[in-house]
């Protein structure tokens, strides 16, 4: 485990410094070699960690961007954010919490790539930065985990409304995403296991929030429907 956590950690740091230098010297579509370094990225750390990713329902990931979109993904695993790059293939901002903030090089990643921070602790400042976070959301989606931290048994856990507020105030789009296996083939993964391991990820339809008010009813609305999604990944139509 720790020679594959090395090995994702070098090639961070590598494209970390390529893109500062392509800043410093002002090349040309630095922005679009960021996007290229960011899917090879997730691409690489799903090599090194053997996954085979199945993705199911992409004719729901929707192909332009006129609306703004926010990703509501189930959270099991460090794997899950590669595993929704990989499988998407468009950059991805995330919703993340603060301490992430405060280590150097993936702080710098996380921000360049359009990451959000949020202190959990402060209850207050998260819809704050929530709401700030939904002003200023451009083209770039923004994925939610909604659950709030990562589920340590793969089991689903509540979700909380926060991630809801957030995509009805930037009238989003809402795309639910259901992830499976990503725990086997990391924090699960028993010592000497070779061989690839599979990952399932679903696709949903999306949801409007355009229709939904910002109160109790539509918060609860986006909260049943991306549940219900997530409890029958059986068939994303």
């Amino acid at each position: 485990m720790l020679i594959r956590v090395l090995k994702v950690c070098w090639f961070m740091v590598h494209r970390i410094i390529a893109y500062s230098w392509r800043r410093l010297v002002r090349a040309a579509d630095k922005e679009g070699k960021l996007d290229n370094d960011y899917l090879n990225w997730a691409k690489y750390v799903l090599a090194v960690f053997q996954v085979d990713l199945q993705v199911e329902g992409r004719a729901h990931i929707p192909k332009g961007r006129e609306r703004k979109l926010v990703i509501m993904s189930n959270h099991q695993s460090q794997l899950d954010i590669p595993a929704l790059e990989s499988a998407l293939e468009f950059r991805l901002g995330f919703v993340a919490k603060k301490e992430l903030s405060r280590v150097p090089l993936l702080n710098y990643w996380m921000r360049q790539i359009g990451c959000v921070f949020i202190d959990r602790s402060n209850r207050r400042d998260a819809h704050r930065i929530l709401e700030k976070a939904a002003a200023e959301m451009g083209s770039t989606p923004l994925v939610v985990f909604p659950e709030g931290t990562r589920s340590k048994t793969g089991e689903l856990l509540p979700i909380k409304l926060g991630g809801c507020r957030l995509a009805i105030l930037a009238e989003a789009l809402i795309l639910p995403i259901l992830i499976s296996g990503t725990r086997d083939a990391a924090e699960n993964r028993s010592p000497g296991r070779r061989g690839s391991i599979p990952v399932r990820l679903v696709v949903f339809p999306t949801l409007d929030t355009r229709a939904l008010g910002d109160g109790k009813a539509g918060l609860n609305a986006i909260k049943e429907y991306v549940e219900s999604c997530w409890k029958n990944p059986s068939a994303p139509n």
